[in-house]
C-alpha cells in the first residue's frame, strides 16, 4: 500500500509542480490580481479579460469610493468617460466603468445582481448596447471573455480556472491572449493605454490630443486602408426575440427595484447594421421613450471612418461625449414634450 501511494505521488508530482508553477507565475493575473507599486499603492492587473478587471476593481476600491453609478456595456462603452457623465449626476456620484469585452445582456444582468448582492444600490446607470449585443451569447470557453465567478456563480469557479490553466499549457493560446485586440483601444497602438485605476477607465491621451489638433496625422491613408468593411446584408431580421426581450425586461426590473436613474445609448458602428425600428420600439416600450437613444443609423457617424479609433469601430472619445450630451438633451425635451407619457 505504501509503495502504491508513493508511486501515485511520484506520478502526480510533475502535475503538482506544474500547477504550483502556474500559480506562482500567474500569467493572466487572476490568482493574484492586486499588485502594488514602489509607493505601496494598490492597482489591478488582469491580462486582457476586461470583465475580470471590472469585478476586481470594484472589490478592491468599493470600500474606499462607495460606488453608486455604473457604466455598463462592452468595449464600446469605455470611451464614454466618467468626466463626460458626471455633470448629469449628483456631485456626490461615484462612478465605475463596469464593462466587459464582448459583453452580453446576460453579463450585464449578472453584474447588476452581483452589485446588489454586495449591498450596492445602482443609483445611476449608463448602459451602452450596440446592436450586436442583442442576442450575443456569453463566450464561456474563451479566456478573454469568460465571466468572473463572482458574477457568473461560485459553481463556475472550477470551470473558469480550468480555462485559464489550460491556456497556460497551450503556447498558442498564450500568444493569442497577449496579442489579441481585446481591450477597447488595443488595435490603435502598441503603447499601453493610460488608466485611472479606481474608475476602471482606459484612454489614450496622446492619441486623443493628435486627433483633436491634427486628425490627419492619425487617420492616415495607410491606416484607413487597413479597415475593410464587412459587406452588410441589405435586409436583416429584428434582433430581439422572446429570449432577448425577457433579458431586457430583467434589466428593467433590476433598475426599477434600485430606483435607478438610467439612460441607454445604442451607438453607431461602421461595421454594424442599424437597430431595426421593431427592436427600437420594443426597447422603448420596456425602458421608456425618453430612456433609449438610438444613434446606430446616423449617416454622418456610420459613413465616416475618421470617427473611429480602429477597424473594430470604437467611436472616438470626443464623439462619445457628443452622443451622451445629445441623449440627455433629447431626454429632457421628451419629458417636457410628453409629461404624462408612461410605459
Amino acid at each position: 500500500m505504501k509503495k502504491f501511494c508513493l508511486r501515485t505521488l511520484l506520478a502526480a508530482l510533475p502535475v503538482i509542480l506544474f500547477m504550483a508553477f502556474y500559480a506562482i507565475v500567474d500569467p493572466f493575473h487572476i490568482i493574484h490580481p492586486v499588485t502594488s507599486d514602489a509607493q505601496g499603492r494598490d492597482s489591478i492587473i488582469v491580462s486582457n479579460n476586461a470583465g475580470f478587471t471590472s469585478v476586481e476593481t470594484y472589490m478592491l476600491y468599493n470600500d474606499q469610493y462607495h460606488y453608486d453609478s455604473f457604466i455598463f456595456g462592452s468595449s464600446m462603452s469605455q470611451n464614454y468617460k466618467a468626466s463626460y457623465w458626471q455633470p448629469y449626476l449628483d456631485s456626490t456620484a461615484s462612478i465605475l466603468h463596469f464593462d466587459a469585452s464582448m459583453e452580453t445582456l446576460t453579463g450585464i444582468i449578472n453584474k447588476m445582481r452581483f452589485l446588489n448582492n454586495h449591498g450596492t444600490t445602482i443609483k445611476n446607470a449608463l448602459i451602452v448596447i450596440e446592436v450586436e449585443m442583442l442576442g450575443r451569447q456569453p463566450l464561456e470557453d474563451d479566456i478573454l471573455y469568460v465571466q468572473h465567478p463572482a458574477t457568473s456563480g461560485a459553481s463556475n469557479w472550477f470551470h473558469v480556472h480550468t480555462q485559464f490553466f489550460n491556456a497556460f499549457r497551450d503556447i498558442e493560446q498564450l500568444k493569442y491572449a497577449f496579442s489579441h485586440p481585446a481591450s477597447t483601444l488595443s488595435q490603435i497602438s502598441d503603447i499601453a493605454p493610460d488608466r485611472i485605476d479606481h474608475l476602471n477607465e482606459m484612454y489614450y491621451g496622446d492619441i486623443d490630443s493628435i486627433i483633436a489638433v491634427c486628425p490627419d496625422k492619425f487617420f492616415t491613408p495607410e491606416r484607413l486602408a487597413k479597415r475593410k468593411r464587412a459587406i452588410l446584408p441589405s435586409a436583416s431580421p429584428p434582433a430581439i426575440d422572446e429570449t432577448v426581450e425577457e433579458q431586457l425586461k430583467t434589466i428593467k426590473d433590476i433598475l426599477y427595484k434600485n430606483h435607478t436613474n438610467y439612460i441607454i445609448i445604442v451607438p453607431p458602428r461602421a461595421t454594424n447594421p442599424q437597430l431595426k425600428w421593431q427592436d427600437l420600439w420594443v426597447m422603448k416600450t420596456i425602458f421608456g421613450e425618453e430612456k433609449v437613444h438610438d444613434f446606430s443609423g446616423v449617416p454622418e457617424y456610420v459613413n465616416d471612418e475618421t470617427l473611429y479609433y480602429d477597424k473594430a469601430a470604437h467611436l472616438i472619445s470626443s464623439k462619445c461625449k457628443i452622443l451622451l450630451d445629445s441623449a440627455y438633451y433629447e431626454q429632457q425635451h421628451l419629458i417636457i414634450k410628453n409629461p404624462y407619457f408612461r410605459f
